[in-house]
Order: C-alpha cells, then structure tokens, then sequence
C-alpha cells in the first residue's frame, strides 16, 4: 500500500528504508517525483531517488538526444537533395515545375497582409422593372405583377412555401398550385385542403387537388416541381406532356435512367427543363468559376492590393494603400488578380442534424430519404464546377464549348455509408464519406511493375485490376495533353455528408499557389476567404476575405411566414436567371410564332451536361455504398 506524504515525513528512517512510491492522488502535481522508477528512499524528510541505473537512464536521454539532433540535420540536408533530384529529373523529361531553391518562411516578423473586400450586388433582370421589390423601394403588393411569364407550384411542401415566396416578393407571377393526397405518409389534410390554404397564404387564383389539371391549364408557363425525391419524375413527365417548363428541385432523380428519361421527353417536346441547382447561381460562385477555376480566364478582382516582399520584379504591381473597397459605387478595376493556378484537391463536410422520424423524408427510403441526396449532392455539384470549367475553357480554345460526358465524370469514385443514428437503424444513408478523382486514368495507382532489361517497356499490374498493360521503361512520364482537351486535370475530392452532427457546411479548394475557404453555408455561400501564396511551398502573403451582398427581400418574406431554409432569398438568383432567359430568348412552348426547339431551352450556369452527370455520379455514390441495396 502506498504511504502518504506525511507518514513519510512522522517515521524514523534511515537511508536504506525501502518505500513504495506515494500515490498520485495524495501528492499535488509539483510534489509528483521526476523520475519514475521502482523504489524510493526517505532521507532527510525528502523523496530522493538513489538507484545506479539513474546514470543509466542519463546516459541514454543525452544519447537519443544526440542521434535526434543527427537525424534532424541529415533529413534538412536530404531535403534539398531531393528537390535538387526533383529538378534534374524535370529537366531530363521536359517537365517544367515550380519549386523554390531555398525555404522562403525564413524571413522573419512577416505578417500575410489581410483584407476585405465587399463586392457589389450583381444587376438583376427583375431589378430592372419599375417598382420592383428587389431594388427594396416598397413592399410589394398582391395585385402587383412585374413579370409575364405565369409559374405553377406543384407540391405544396416546406421547399414550396420558400420558393413561392420568393417568387411573389419578386414580383413573378404565380397562377396556380396543385396537391396530391399522396404527399407523405403522415399527411392527414385532403390534397383539395391543403392547395387551397397554399393559394390562400400567396393569393394564388387557380389551385387543384391533381396534378392533371396543372398540366391542362393553359394559364401556366413554366411549373416548379416541388415533391419529395421518389415523385419527381411522373410529375415532370406530366407536366412536359401537357407543355409546361419545368423546373424540378434537386436531385433531379434517384437514379440517372430516371434522369435521362426525363431530358429525353424535354428534348423531343423542345421545353425547358432544369434541375434547381441554386447553388451555382449565387453570385459568390460565379464569381469563383469565372475568375479561379477555368484557368483560361482574366482574372479581375476589385480592390487594392499591397506589393509582396517576395514578389519579383516582373510581378510587383503598383497599389493604394487602402485595403478595402466599399459598396457605393461600381468599384474600378485597378488589378489583375494573382493566378492562384490549377485546382488541385477539394474537400467539404455537409451535415446537420435531424430529428429521428422514420415518417420524415430525410430517413424514409420510401420517399427518397438519406444524406447524399439530400446535401451530398451540393458536394459532387461543386466537384463537378471545377472539372467541367477546366475542360470547357481548354476545348472551347478548339471551338467546341460543351465538353463531352466522358471528360467530366470523374476516373475514379470511393464511397462508404452507414443507416446507424441513436441506436436504429434506418434504410437510408444517415452518413456517407465519398471521394471522386479527376486524372490517373480508370486504373488509378500503378503497381507491381516487372521490368525488361532486354526492352523498352515493363510489364505492370494495374491496381483493381486484373489486367496486365506495357509502359515505356521511363518511370517519370509528362502528363501535359497538347491537344488542348484539358486532359491533364487531375484533382481529388474528399467530402463528408451526416445527418448525426452539425459541421460548417464548408467547402475548401486548393490550388497551386493558395486556397479558397467557401465560408457556410456552403450550398448558399456569401462569404469566401482566398489564402495566396507567392508561389508553390511559398509562404502566405495576402489573405484576402470577399463577401457578397444577399437581395434585401428577407424582411418582405416574413410576411407569408418564417422560412424553412436558410437563405431562401437566394431563389431570387435561380428566378432571375429564368426569367431573363425566356424574355430574351422566348418561352418555349408559349411564344407565338416560336418554332419548336426553340426560346430558352437551357442556362450556362448549369448546362445539361452537367446536370446529367451530377444525376450519374450521385447514383455511383449510392450504389458503391449499397443504398439500392438496402
């Protein structure tokens, strides 16, 4: 038994009394010994330890002492021996890289120089009627209409109530709404009730208990499909039959021959149809597409910005000493904004949590329910904007400026999943880890290479596979595609989805020369954080913050009630965008003397290529972590 502090202190001893150590729940942390070993000794009415192997131990700190210090120096001077391999390995083959001939962190009491910078709001075509609500003049009235194109709700759900609201405020104009008794499981209102409470609430004319009768009406436009994910593809298809537009919300369906049937029907009737990826239309992201991710671009950014202590000569620019632009006049453009490079990696975490309800659509299987379809697809969105505005801005130098499908799926998808959350479990992915790469081919990593001494090219087993492909004998080969197609892409794309925890619902990507930080939420962002480096392994020089103003409708939409999701406002950018499009170009299917196929058919913020392909690698998610399975 351990003897405490005071015992010790009472008992006569002498300097050969063997004493257990004292236990540390009696000693305060400054009077635990410093040393561990078996046995103490009293003398003098102190702990000392007195045992020969404490010169042992001495001895063996100040040894391990001098061999880490060797180590240290050795793998210093082993890192510049590689980079200096590095280059000359470059130079043999032709390969140009970037890499610094010493460290630059070495200068010392340098800090990044930080910033701010406020964008301004990007015109909108609604802003541009008289009156209108956007340029926040007056509240809008229930009789005002500023637009001509007639939108129908189909499902009037919790997305619904956000969207419609968004749609009045703006001044759009909505004529019709259509329920179906089947809506959830749990749903006990009548489809008749429920549409008349939705048109009551927006002062909706017309409002049916069947979706049929939307599609007949000849007072409709375009529809806003807006049903849980397992009912998106019979009432599109509907509706397209009886020649309404259609936008559906996302995803557009659970699996992609769902998809394609549903573009197939919109292609053959010339209507328009889209997925509503909001994301890509706030302005934050066509900001980043435009100026960082196609690298064909001219980079512009408003703003000053201070001349770097590293910078060359040929890349020093004359500046302001003001760091940060305001909002009261359009912003001259007094820079070319650094080139942060290629997009290298990306990674992001989506999740928030939900109530454990198996009626509630985010963990039925019935209704479409689980996390990837729910917010996981946001992340393949946003993989998918760096891999198609690479490629379309090398093809688009050869004059084709739709890259085909094979060039934006990605080479290789890993995925895993599981339906565990407190304790039940559900049919749906409650949380899924998924990762998609761009580059290396559909092989990935070559491995297990025999090579010919008597020939030019070795003998490889590819890794997953079983197949045996001939390399040349090279090991170091140039992956630069000079046919301009972007073939030399390569990126990687870590992502977490979860409906057990909360996350910042942000996303990152890497570049070259720096990162950008999509600040959350990063499916509706308005706040970004670009981290420049000088160069690659360079240090930081400018961390520069930009926001981007949201429509100052958020006051007038509280008048039909609080809003389900954050940021619903930004509808007004998706909204916009359809509008100006078929006033401009004409709606299909409703403009006289419009031929078929015809009018506005398809937004360049989200191709249909694109969407397509989100549909598809979504659906490899899915099925790599067994949720057609379950």
């Amino acid at each position: 038994m351990a003897t405490s502090k005071h015992a010790i202190e009472d008992a006569p001893v002498t300097e050969a009394t063997p004493l257990s150590p004292p236990s540390p729940l009696l000693l305060h942390h400054h009077e635990m010994p410093t040393i561990a070993n078996k046995h103490y000794y009293a003398s003098d009415n102190k702990l000392q330890l007195k045992s020969p192997r404490h010169i042992i131990v001495a001895s063996i700190v100040i040894v391990s002492s001098i061999i880490a210090l060797v180590i240290l120096v050795r793998g210093h001077n082993h890192y510049y021996s590689s980079i200096s391999s590095i280059h000359t390995i470059a130079e043999d083959h032709d390969i140009q890289m970037t890499i610094p001939s010493e460290r630059r962190d070495v200068v010392e009491n340098y800090k990044p120089e930080r910033r701010t910078i406020k964008m301004p709001a990007p015109p909108l075509y609604l802003s541009n009627r008289q009156a209108s609500p956007l340029l926040g003049r007056r509240q809008r009235h229930n009789d005002e209409v500023f637009s001509s194109i007639r939108w129908g709700i189909l499902g009037p759900g919790r997305i619904a109530h956000d969207f419609t609201s968004t749609l009045i405020v703006s001044g759009c104009n909505v004529t019709a709404v259509a329920a179906s008794h089947n809506y959830t499981t749990t749903e006990t209102m009548h489809s008749s009730a429920r549409a008349k409470k939705f048109a009551k609430l927006f002062s909706i004319s017309n409002y049916y208990d069947n979706y049929q009768e939307l599609a007949s009406d000849p007072n409709v436009d375009i529809v806003y499909v807006a049903t849980t994910n397992d009912k998106h593809m019979e009432p599109t298809l509907m509706m397209l039959r009886g020649g309404k537009n259609v936008l559906v919300e996302k995803p557009t369906a659970i699996t992609f021959e769902e998809t394609k049937r549903m573009y197939d029907e919109a292609k053959q009737r010339g209507l328009f149809l889209m997925t509503n990826h909001w994301t890509r239309f706030f302005p934050l992201i066509k900001h980043l597409r435009r100026t960082y991710l196609a690298p064909t671009r001219t980079n512009a950014l408003v703003g000053p910005l201070r001349s770097s202590p590293f910078a060359s000569s040929k890349t020093k620019q004359k500046i302001s000493d003001s760091t940060t632009s305001t909002t009261d006049a359009r912003p001259e453009i007094i820079e070319t904004h650094p080139d942060l490079g290629k997009v290298l990696a990306m990674e992001g975490d989506f999740s928030f949590p939900t109530p454990v309800n198996p009626s509630d659509r985010y963990l039925n299987r019935t209704l479409g329910g689980g996390v990837t379809l729910d917010v996981g697809c946001y992340l393949v969105e946003l993989a998918l904007l760096a891999a198609y505005d690479h490629r379309r801005s090398h093809q688009s130098l050869n004059g084709n400026h739709h890259p085909d499908l094979k060039n934006l799926r990605p080479d290789g998808i890993a995925a895993t999943g599981h339906g565990l959350y407190h304790g039940v479990s559900f049919p749906v992915d409650v949380e899924s880890s998924f990762s998609l790469r761009w580059g290396g081919g559909p092989d990935g990593i070559i491995a297990d290479c025999e090579e010919d001494l008597n020939a030019d090219v070795r003998r490889c087993e590819m890794t997953g596979t079983d197949d045996a492909k001939s390399l040349p004998q090279n090991k170091i080969q140039s992956t630069i595609d000079a046919s301009g197609d972007g073939g030399d892409f390569t990126m990687i794309g870590s992502f977490q989805a979860s409906f057990r925890r909360p996350s910042a619902f942000e996303v990152e990507y890497t570049f070259e020369k720096g990162r950008i930080l999509i600040h959350g939420p990063g499916n509706c962002p308005s706040e970004m954080t670009i981290y420049q480096h000088e160069d690659p392994f360079g240090p930081l020089i400018r961390e520069t913050k930009v926001t981007f103003p949201l429509p100052q409708i958020k006051v007038a939409l509280l008048q039909y009630g609080k809003p389900n999701y954050p940021r619903s406002e930004g509808f007004v950018y998706v909204i916009d965008a359809i509008e100006k499009c078929m006033a401009e170009k004409g709606v299909p299917g409703k403009t006289k003397d419009l031929p078929v196929g015809a009018g506005c058919l398809e937004l360049e913020e989200n191709t249909i290529e694109e969407q397509l392909v989100t549909v598809e690698v979504t659906k490899e998610i899915l099925k790599k972590m067994g949720y057609f399975g379950r």
